[in-house]
């Protein structure tokens, strides 16, 4: 919902989101990604999967994770048949769900990588059956196999919680390729300000703000992607793709995706000839430069006229925030 229909009427916000423009729809058997890309619309939260089988420790980021019962505490996530680890997971017997904050996407991206020193990169501690339970994260859940179910290319892994934890933070959450976090609906504009609001939660507010916006203008910029035949992942690539040659690591590192995106992002990219392998290092091909060179043009365009109100003191103002935020 946006911000302006938070504030109408049930009946005008009701006919506010039945304006809503299609973007595409299918058959999901004869377009894979395209099913993928509508799934994305809806954001999930981000976790890390754990286990220890005997004397290997295994563990992979996960968005399918769910609740399933209270009585008896059930939850459940959801591994592909071919992944390496998946024997570990149904051989270990126990599993452990760490529920990531909003501050640890990059343990979300070592662990949605195949990095070889995860456990040794990331702080952790041993659960009661020996699962890792990461450092840092908001929740954990301590789970005994139950049931594991066929799920066509994956397996849905029932597991009984055996013990949890909450802590203080905010979640971190994922929807169509992109990191983001919740924000909260503004107030009816009869409402009065929740009282007790503190002043020192203007930055963190501020930070929100800049999240909830970028994930708008991608949004709203989808279209100019799909007349050229692109996604959010594969502009990602494109982009990174334009400052060099690079290997999976460092796509993953430079563009915020997860292994399986890149891996699809770059077949679709191979499929149009936009870019080449040299040497395990992806390059883009001349159609692949002047393609890149077409969305950064219609990029430019976009944001001249959505920043077209502003005065330079106010832009200024906002670059200074921006490099703020990207100082090490």
């Amino acid at each position: 919902m946006s911000q302006a229909s938070a504030n109408l009427s049930p009946d005008a916000a009701v006919h506010d989101a039945a304006t809503r423009a299609l973007i595409e729809a299918g058959d999901p058997a004869a377009d894979g990604r395209a099913l993928r890309r509508c799934l994305g619309q809806f954001p999930t939260g981000v976790t890390v999967v754990t286990a220890r089988n005997g004397e290997r420790l295994v563990g992979m980021a996960v968005n399918s994770f769910a609740a399933v019962s209270l009585a008896p505490p059930l939850v459940l996530w959801s591994i592909r048949r071919e992944s390496s680890s998946a024997a570990d997971f149904l051989q270990a017997g126990h599993y452990a769900v760490s529920v990531l904050a909003d501050d640890q996407v990059a343990l979300s991206q070592l662990f949605g990588s195949a990095h070889p020193k995860r456990f040794e990169l990331a702080p952790w501690q041993a659960g009661r059956h020996g699962a890792p339970l990461l450092a840092g994260a908001i929740a954990h859940l301590e789970c005994r196999l139950e049931q594991v179910h066929e799920g066509g290319d994956h397996l849905i892994l029932v597991g009984h919680v055996e013990r949890y934890a909450r802590y203080e933070g905010t979640p971190l959450l994922f929807t169509q390729g992109a990191y983001g976090v919740a924000q909260e609906l503004p107030a009816p504009a009869t409402s009065q300000p929740a009282a007790g609001a503190s002043a020192g939660q203007s930055e963190s507010e501020l930070l929100r703000d800049l999240i909830h916006a970028s994930q708008r203008l991608s949004h709203d910029f989808e279209s100019h992607r799909q007349a050229l035949g692109l996604t959010l992942p594969t502009s990602r690539l494109l982009n990174s793709l334009a400052e060099g040659a690079g290997s999976a690591e460092e796509l993953a590192r430079a563009t915020l995706l997860e292994q399986d995106e890149i891996t699809d992002g770059v077949a679709a990219l191979a499929q149009q000839a936009l870019v080449s392998t040299d040497k395990d290092r992806l390059r883009l091909t001349p159609a692949g430069r002047e393609r890149r060179a077409a969305i950064a043009a219609r990029a430019d365009d976009y944001m001249k006229q959505r920043l077209g109100g502003l005065v330079e003191s106010d832009i200024a103002a906002f670059q200074r925030v921006l490099q703020a935020l990207g100082r090490d």
